[in-house]
């Protein structure tokens, strides 16, 4: 596998969760079992926002010629992963949402390690 594969990978992910916060808000809320405030939603769509443009970024850093370009969005992408590792943990611990929260630290958990891998394990394969 290489650093391309992962991003094409990732952005299934990021498209389906950045569209999902983005549009349907209060639904994600829901089912991680949270309150659906103004304020909730709209910092909420904020983030889908923010997962839609990573996922943009992946689209064009995927088919981009420039090594050092791949790199620097994956090294964004493991820092990204790595804090949404340790947060969701932090919440889920707290009992802050539900059992369905666990899936977030998950697969936050696992995308860390893969960009990890691709930047230090297997650099030459990014």
């Amino acid at each position: 596998m290489k650093l391309r594969h992962l991003f094409t990978v990732n952005i299934f992910f990021a498209a389906f969760f950045g569209i999902s916060c983005s549009l349907f808000p209060a639904w994600v809320l829901r089912i991680y079992g949270l309150g659906s405030n103004d304020a909730a939603i709209w910092t909420t769509r904020l983030v889908g926002g923010s997962i839609l443009g990573l996922a943009t970024l992946m689209w064009f850093g995927r088919s981009s010629a420039d090594r050092d370009a791949r790199r620097a969005i994956a090294l964004a992408l493991c820092v990204r992963d790595l804090v949404g590792t340790l947060a969701s943990i932090e919440i889920q611990l707290r009992g802050g949402i539900n059992t369905f929260g666990w899936s977030n630290p998950i697969l936050y958990g696992l995308l860390t390690l893969a960009y990890l891998y691709f930047l230090f394990v297997r650099p030459a394969d990014s």
